[in-house]
Protein backbone atom coordinates (compact mmCIF):
# COMPACT_ATOMS: atom_id res chain seq x y z
CA UNK A 1 0.00 0.00 0.00
CA UNK A 2 1.35 3.44 -0.91
CA UNK A 3 2.61 5.55 1.79
CA UNK A 4 -0.12 8.12 3.24
CA UNK A 5 -2.65 5.98 2.01
CA UNK A 6 -5.40 4.85 4.98
CA UNK A 7 -6.64 0.86 4.45
CA UNK A 8 -9.91 1.04 2.62
CA UNK A 9 -12.68 -1.41 3.20
CA UNK A 10 -14.63 -0.87 0.06
CA UNK A 11 -13.20 -1.94 -3.38
CA UNK A 12 -12.10 0.73 -6.06
CA UNK A 13 -16.09 0.76 -7.58
CA UNK A 14 -17.08 0.96 -4.31
CA UNK A 15 -18.55 -2.80 -3.45
CA UNK A 16 -17.40 -4.66 -0.37
CA UNK A 17 -15.20 -7.04 -1.83
CA UNK A 18 -16.09 -11.37 -1.44
CA UNK A 19 -13.37 -11.44 1.16
CA UNK A 20 -15.41 -9.25 3.96
CA UNK A 21 -18.90 -10.82 2.95
CA UNK A 22 -20.88 -12.99 4.46
CA UNK A 23 -22.94 -15.73 3.12
CA UNK A 24 -26.84 -15.98 3.10
CA UNK A 25 -26.72 -18.39 5.62
CA UNK A 26 -24.77 -16.81 7.80
CA UNK A 27 -26.38 -13.76 8.15
CA UNK A 28 -29.97 -16.00 8.33
CA UNK A 29 -28.62 -17.65 11.63
CA UNK A 30 -27.50 -14.58 13.34
CA UNK A 31 -30.40 -12.72 12.76
CA UNK A 32 -32.92 -15.88 13.95
CA UNK A 33 -30.60 -16.22 16.93
CA UNK A 34 -32.43 -14.56 19.74
CA UNK A 35 -29.09 -15.10 21.87
CA UNK A 36 -27.29 -12.51 19.48
CA UNK A 37 -27.05 -8.95 21.15
CA UNK A 38 -27.77 -7.26 17.22
CA UNK A 39 -30.97 -9.11 16.88
CA UNK A 40 -32.79 -9.27 20.93
CA UNK A 41 -33.52 -5.88 22.81
CA UNK A 42 -32.74 -5.01 25.79
CA UNK A 43 -33.85 -7.08 28.19
CA UNK A 44 -34.99 -4.64 32.18
CA UNK A 45 -35.12 -6.12 35.40
CA UNK A 46 -37.33 -3.20 36.56
CA UNK A 47 -37.24 -4.60 40.08
CA UNK A 48 -33.38 -4.55 40.25
CA UNK A 49 -32.18 -2.90 43.84
CA UNK A 50 -29.34 -0.73 41.89
CA UNK A 51 -32.52 0.49 39.32
CA UNK A 52 -34.91 1.00 42.04
CA UNK A 53 -32.31 3.44 43.74
CA UNK A 54 -31.32 5.52 40.52
CA UNK A 55 -35.34 5.55 39.68
CA UNK A 56 -36.16 6.93 43.42
CA UNK A 57 -33.58 9.80 42.78
CA UNK A 58 -35.84 11.17 40.17
CA UNK A 59 -39.26 10.90 41.29
CA UNK A 60 -39.41 14.76 42.50
CA UNK A 61 -37.93 16.00 38.69
CA UNK A 62 -40.33 18.40 37.01
CA UNK A 63 -39.13 19.03 33.24
CA UNK A 64 -39.81 22.85 31.99
CA UNK A 65 -38.23 23.21 28.60
CA UNK A 66 -39.58 26.90 29.06
CA UNK A 67 -36.37 28.55 29.59
CA UNK A 68 -34.74 27.20 26.44
CA UNK A 69 -37.47 29.34 24.13
CA UNK A 70 -37.57 33.32 23.80
CA UNK A 71 -41.45 34.51 25.42
CA UNK A 72 -43.42 35.91 22.46
CA UNK A 73 -45.98 37.96 23.63
CA UNK A 74 -49.45 37.26 21.31
CA UNK A 75 -53.21 37.61 20.89
CA UNK A 76 -55.21 34.50 21.69
CA UNK A 77 -58.61 34.11 20.50
CA UNK A 78 -60.87 31.33 21.76
CA UNK A 79 -63.23 29.29 19.76
CA UNK A 80 -64.39 29.54 16.22
CA UNK A 81 -66.28 32.52 16.21
CA UNK A 82 -65.16 35.74 15.94
CA UNK A 83 -65.35 37.15 19.47
CA UNK A 84 -62.77 39.15 21.89
CA UNK A 85 -59.43 37.88 22.09
CA UNK A 86 -57.01 38.16 24.75
CA UNK A 87 -53.59 38.12 25.49
CA UNK A 88 -50.86 35.35 26.31
CA UNK A 89 -47.44 34.28 26.20
CA UNK A 90 -46.02 31.63 23.74
CA UNK A 91 -43.17 30.07 25.81
CA UNK A 92 -42.01 27.11 23.43
CA UNK A 93 -42.77 26.47 20.29
CA UNK A 94 -41.77 23.42 17.59
CA UNK A 95 -43.20 21.07 14.98
CA UNK A 96 -46.52 21.38 15.02
CA UNK A 97 -47.03 22.30 19.16
CA UNK A 98 -47.11 25.08 21.61
CA UNK A 99 -47.05 25.78 24.86
CA UNK A 100 -48.98 28.98 26.25
CA UNK A 101 -49.06 30.54 29.08
CA UNK A 102 -52.07 32.54 30.57
CA UNK A 103 -53.63 33.65 33.58
CA UNK A 104 -57.46 32.82 32.33
CA UNK A 105 -58.68 29.29 31.88
CA UNK A 106 -59.02 27.31 28.19
CA UNK A 107 -60.83 24.16 28.24
CA UNK A 108 -58.86 20.30 26.75
CA UNK A 109 -60.18 20.10 23.34
CA UNK A 110 -61.18 23.89 23.12
CA UNK A 111 -59.60 25.37 19.54
CA UNK A 112 -57.18 28.35 20.08
CA UNK A 113 -56.15 31.27 17.27
CA UNK A 114 -52.43 32.35 18.28
CA UNK A 115 -51.38 35.49 16.49
CA UNK A 116 -48.58 36.85 16.52
CA UNK A 117 -47.17 40.32 15.63
CA UNK A 118 -44.04 41.21 13.70
CA UNK A 119 -43.53 44.71 12.01
CA UNK A 120 -45.96 45.59 9.93
CA UNK A 121 -47.82 42.27 10.25
CA UNK A 122 -49.74 39.39 12.18
CA UNK A 123 -49.40 35.84 11.59
CA UNK A 124 -52.23 33.04 12.92
CA UNK A 125 -52.04 29.74 13.42
CA UNK A 126 -55.33 27.60 14.94
CA UNK A 127 -54.64 24.89 17.33
CA UNK A 128 -56.50 22.46 19.82
CA UNK A 129 -56.08 22.11 23.58
CA UNK A 130 -54.78 18.50 24.41
CA UNK A 131 -53.36 19.52 27.78
CA UNK A 132 -53.25 22.17 30.52
CA UNK A 133 -52.25 22.54 34.14
CA UNK A 134 -51.90 24.90 36.68
CA UNK A 135 -48.14 26.61 36.52
CA UNK A 136 -45.68 24.83 39.48
CA UNK A 137 -43.02 27.84 39.51
CA UNK A 138 -43.17 30.23 42.23
CA UNK A 139 -43.89 32.73 40.05
CA UNK A 140 -46.71 30.91 37.89
CA UNK A 141 -48.66 30.07 41.36
CA UNK A 142 -48.49 33.70 43.07
CA UNK A 143 -49.66 35.37 39.15
CA UNK A 144 -52.05 32.70 38.90
CA UNK A 145 -50.32 31.13 35.85
CA UNK A 146 -51.65 28.19 33.61
CA UNK A 147 -49.86 25.99 30.56
CA UNK A 148 -51.60 25.05 27.67
CA UNK A 149 -50.02 22.47 25.19
CA UNK A 150 -51.60 22.78 22.26
CA UNK A 151 -51.15 20.77 18.71
CA UNK A 152 -51.34 22.60 15.73
CA UNK A 153 -54.60 21.93 13.22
Amino acid sequence: MPAGRAPQAYGRRGRIPPSHRRPPQRMAELMADRSNPTRAGNRVDWNDPQLQKLLSKTEGWDLDNRENFLREEVHIQIGWNAGGGRSAALVWKREKVMVLEANFPIPTGEYVRVDTFFGDGMRSVWGVVVEGRAGRRAEDCSNGVNIYWLHEC
